[in-house]
């Protein structure tokens, strides 16, 4: 039998014989039995919440700000986990688009151009197009009319792609294929120039864009100096000077240079030797003055080869600001194709004398002695044996290099194995037949 509790019976109403004259029993009616009612306990306070400075609020979903790949999960029975930042295929997208009109459908199809609207950031359209919403940076350098990135504006139109360029956007921004081969040294920021007169094709001398800085996407003209071969869709190197490197006889030997980028000849004009480019790779910014011409920044490792001649040669620089060098790193040698040097032939850093010894150079007077062990007293010390014959000492190699590009005066060698660092004035060595 159910029981309902009005709500005068829950607040302690009077019995049933307070009721007016039309609830109470007829005469001549047996009374019923009285009947009891269960009695219903009173809601007990809840306990008092208690906020820590500094910490969430009970309750909080520590993790809301995460995405699903990234959130903690018990759920053992899933085959496989997605990933947000590139979904797999099937799974659901939003469409984005007004009723009755033109829609896109997210991670589909990417337009050339977006127009702002109020309310949108880099970071929500870098996520609304290319499902990576840390692509934002890439997004903010294909439109370069935007001085800052927190301040876009309704009505502005930004650059989503290049036009024609179809790809997906898992492949535009995520899943980028290899551009550099296996066993290849690729130099991205700095480069080696030989000859500064025959490697400097031109220089950047002006541009369409109505801005000073440019980058990836900007159109430039370049003035090409001398009698170069120029072709539609050839690609030049940008490059700023930074030193001259010299060698043993004060003889200019190359250049370093800092890359800015790369340009694709778009037009060109044989008369006046103009060129119109596009520039396609921007490592930093570009402007006005720059030069321009074929760099070399890729390095094939070949295997090794027997040398034909004997070559003694030193390191003249490094694409790294650096005195000493290891493993995998690339360096530049004053010997070249007129010295016999070869691709693929083998330089042997060799070094005679005790190390020990020689770091002495360098030491105070405390490193060639030592208390005397045998000797109870503190005061007593002893010379260390130092009197080291490094003139009848064999030849000890410790490195070696091989050479991957070579130029009439000079040779691009990597380090391929240093059992302990290799300084820049080392003595280099290639035997005939090894």
């Amino acid at each position: 039998m159910s029981v309902i509790v009005t709500d005068a019976a829950a607040q302690g109403a009077p019995p049933a014989t307070d009721l007016p004259p039309s609830d109470m029993p007829a005469e001549g009616l047996e009374e019923a039995p009285p009947q009891s009612v269960p009695a219903v306990p009173a809601a007990q306070p809840s306990a008092p919440q208690i906020f820590v400075p500094g910490y969430p609020a009970p309750g909080t979903e520590l993790e809301g700000h995460l995405p699903s790949s990234s959130r903690a999960s018990t759920d053992a029975t899933r085959a496989s986990d997605g990933f947000d930042l590139d979904p797999r295929a099937g799974e659901g997208r939003s469409v984005r688009g007004s009723a009755g009109g033109a829609f896109v459908l997210e991670g589909q199809y990417v337009p050339e151009a977006h127009t702002v609207r109020r309310g949108d950031t880099l970071w929500d359209i870098s996520s609304r197009y290319y499902q990576n919403p840390y692509g934002w940076p890439r997004l903010w350098a294909q439109n370069p009319q935007i001085l800052n990135p927190h301040w876009i504006y309704p009505g502005d139109r930004l650059r989503l792609r290049e036009e024609g360029d179809d790809r997906r956007p898992q492949d535009r921004f995520l899943g980028r294929k290899r551009q550099v081969p296996p066993k290849t040294v690729f130099l991205r920021e700095s480069g080696w120039v030989d000859d500064v007169t025959k490697d400097t094709w031109g220089a950047v001398v002006g541009s369409p864009e109505d801005q000073m800085l440019l980058s990836e996407g900007d159109d430039i003209y370049a003035q090409i100096e001398g009698d170069h071969p120029i072709s539609v869709g050839q690609e030049l190197t940008i490059f700023r000077p930074l030193r001259e490197v010299k060698g043993k006889d004060d003889e200019a030997k190359g250049q370093l240079v800092a890359v800015r980028g790369t340009a694709r000849v778009d037009r060109y004009n044989p008369k006046t030797r103009m060129v119109k480019a596009r520039i396609i790779e921007s490592l930093d910014i570009i402007e006005r003055g720059e030069k321009l011409g074929p760099v070399t920044r890729r390095f094939d490792v070949v295997s090794p080869v027997a040398s034909d001649v004997d070559v003694e040669a030193r390191i003249l620089a490094s694409v790294d600001p650096l005195q000493i060098f290891g493993n995998h790193h690339l360096v530049f040698l004053d010997k070249g194709e007129k010295d016999g040097v070869k691709v693929g032939q083998r330089f042997f850093a060799v070094r005679r004398g005790d190390r020990w010894h020689q770091s002495l150079k360098t030491a105070g007077a405390s490193a060639t002695t030592r208390p005397r062990m045998e000797d109870p007293s503190p005061a007593k010390v002893e010379d260390l044996f130092t009197d080291v014959p490094a003139d009848k000492l064999p030849d000890e190699t410790y490195a070696e290099l091989r050479v991957v590009r070579v130029r009439e005066g000079t040779s691009a060698a990597l380090v391929i194995q240093a059992k302990h660092e290799l300084e820049r004035t080392a003595r280099l060595i290639s035997r005939k037949g090894f």
